[in-house]
């Protein structure tokens, strides 16, 4: 009898030892990662602009205009910031697919004029302008119910426009450095639902660019400014590969209508093109000889707007 005692009570401490050591901790077990159901659907979007464009190197700091007698003049004018547009639509279509079309817009002018002591010693106008156009074919993913993203990949034509004007008592100097580039972006929009419409979002890609950078520069008194120009024009263009990033920060919100879905969104993105801006000028002992430097474009701003989804 003391033998099936000492056996139940082994027992009973085994169990209850078992138990004990399932109850440790939570057992995770891996969700699933699911695509929509199948859908036809329009979308069309707009969004305002609020950016400031950024240049590095010598077009962000150093003045083209050299008077007689002055020297080096430092360009205290950054950019303004300044409105542009984005405008977008797309076509859903089977288990989670878009095909989306999306044109961004920028176009400002900044401008200053030195005059110290009320004597007029120079001026300074800077003309910022920027178009891409994208064209994504999309993926959508969800993770949860809370959670979802969307994959894209497709190609992006970009160019970018940066016209200068420099003038002083006794001359002008006219700079206009373009690039025209053309290549394929990928990137993935990552979303979280906070419930109630609400969701936040970040939202990246890339792209690389091929293409043509073009700068020209026109001295309207020629001599004067002979560290900037030995001659009366300057012109040149080569080929260059650019990549390009961009991300964004943001919030919506969706509510549903009879007709579809209307969505608010705000954020605010950033965008860099790497050594897109040539620029260049002559150097003094070597008149003939230009040197040529590139520069980065940059933007970075607010942008809010709608979107309305239908079904088809």
């Amino acid at each position: 009898m003391s033998k099936l005692k000492k056996t139940a009570v082994a027992v009973l401490a085994l169990g209850s030892s078992a138990v004990f050591a399932g109850t440790m901790g939570p057992v995770c077990a891996p969700g699933n990662v699911t695509i929509p159901c199948e859908r036809t659907a329009w979308e069309f979007g707009g969004q305002a602009l609020y950016l400031q464009p950024t240049t590095t190197g010598d077009l962000g700091y150093v003045n083209p205009v050299v008077t007689a007698g002055v020297g080096t003049a430092y360009n205290t004018v950054e950019p303004r910031w300044g409105w542009g547009f984005k405008l977008e639509g797309a076509y859903r279509f089977s288990t989670g697919n878009d095909l989306n079309l999306n044109w961004y817009h920028f176009n400002n002018t900044t401008s200053r004029l030195w005059t110290p002591g009320g004597a007029f010693l120079g001026g300074y106008v800077v003309e910022p302008k920027w178009d891409a156009v994208n064209l994504e074919l999309g993926q959508h993913v969800d993770f949860s119910d809370m959670k979802y993203l969307r994959l894209h990949g497709g190609v992006q034509w970009a160019r970018v426009d940066n016209r200068v004007l420099s003038n002083h008592p006794v001359g002008e100097l006219r700079s206009n450095a373009t690039y025209n580039g053309f290549g394929p972006r990928f990137g993935g929009d990552m979303t979280y639902d906070i419930g109630n419409g609400f969701s936040i979002y970040g939202n990246g890609a890339g792209a690389l660019l091929i293409g043509t950078g073009k700068h020209n520069v026109t001295n309207l008194t020629a001599g004067v400014t002979p560290d900037v120009l030995a001659a009366s024009t300057l012109s040149y263009s080569r080929t260059t590969m650019v990549p390009e990033l961009e991300g964004k920060l943001g919030a919506k919100y969706n509510f549903s209508m009879a007709q579809g879905d209307l969505g608010l969104d705000v954020g605010y993105m950033w965008v860099n093109y790497f050594n897109a801006v040539n620029h260049g000028r002559v150097v003094p002992a070597v008149p003939a000889l230009p040197v040529v430097h590139s520069d980065d474009f940059a933007l970075n701003g607010l942008y809010f707007g709608l979107k309305w989804v239908g079904n088809v």
